[in-house]
């Protein structure tokens, strides 16, 4: 007999490695006593999808739009009772997509500012690609809930897109190479940074892992920072999910 369980459908490929390390952290969240309790996934890996920050900047007029409705609605179509993009930029076409499909689909943008709202966090640097930036989506998400907002500098923000667009092709890049951003971020007063890419949220990954304390983490009783103030997007995007599905 077909299982009646609720589906998490995540439409990835965005990079593959940020998708890749999204199902990770999804899996580490869960507190479970058998893997029975885990959360059902259907993941559509769709590296093809033409580049968003390309076409949202003016670079390319290749627009990934009916990729992603197309991606979406196999999701549906496969069953999935709720669908999350771990990919900022995508979320450009947030509003087209949740009208193309009839199941929710979590905003990792707003979910990150209720998230951020609820640490009382008032200030934070948002480290994200350039057609992220461009939209603006993700500012206005942080700016509904009274967060202020810097960016990096025009040259740090060049050597964030070489980091991103590095790992996207599948390179390893080490935590060192990332340090001087958040240096700089930290320098410009804000209280929090923002990891605003999912593949920054890759690079953080393994020192999180190993170093748990620098990242904000949100508890019962509120939530508290220790060491670097970082916030991972997939962190929060996967939190978002369990919540999601925890009555279904």
């Amino acid at each position: 007999m077909a299982s009646d369980k609720a589906i998490l459908g995540i439409l990835g490929g965005m990079g593959t490695q940020a998708t890749a390390c999204f199902y990770d952290v999804l899996h580490k969240q869960q507190s479970v006593a058998s893997e029975q309790e885990y959360i059902d996934v259907l993941l559509y890996s769709k590296p093809s999808i033409p580049d968003r920050t390309a076409f949202i900047t003016g670079q390319s007029t290749d627009s990934p739009l009916d990729h992603l409705i197309q991606a979406a609605q196999i999701l549906e179509s496969a069953g999935a009772s709720c669908i999350v993009i771990p990919c900022a930029t995508s979320h450009f076409f947030y509003s087209d997509l949740i009208n193309a499909v009839s199941v929710p689909i979590l905003n990792m943008l707003e979910e990150t500012a209720l998230y951020i709202k609820e640490c009382g966090i008032k200030n934070v640097c948002l480290l994200a690609t350039d057609g992220t930036l461009k939209g603006g989506y993700f500012q206005k998400a942080l700016e509904k809930h009274a967060i202020s907002i810097t960016v990096p500098s025009e040259s740090t923000q060049a050597d964030l897109m070489d980091i991103i667009y590095d790992i996207k092709r599948g390179e390893v890049v080490p935590e060192e190479i990332f340090n001087p951003i958040i240096t700089e971020a930290q320098e410009s007063g804000a209280e929090a940074v923002v990891l605003g890419c999912t593949e920054l949220c890759v690079i953080t990954d393994n020192a999180r892992d190993n170093a748990r304390g620098n990242s904000w983490h949100k508890t019962d009783t509120g939530c508290t920072s220790r060491n670097l103030s970082l916030i991972s997007i997939l962190d929060v995007l996967a939190e978002a999910s369990i919540s999601f599905f925890k009555d279904k």
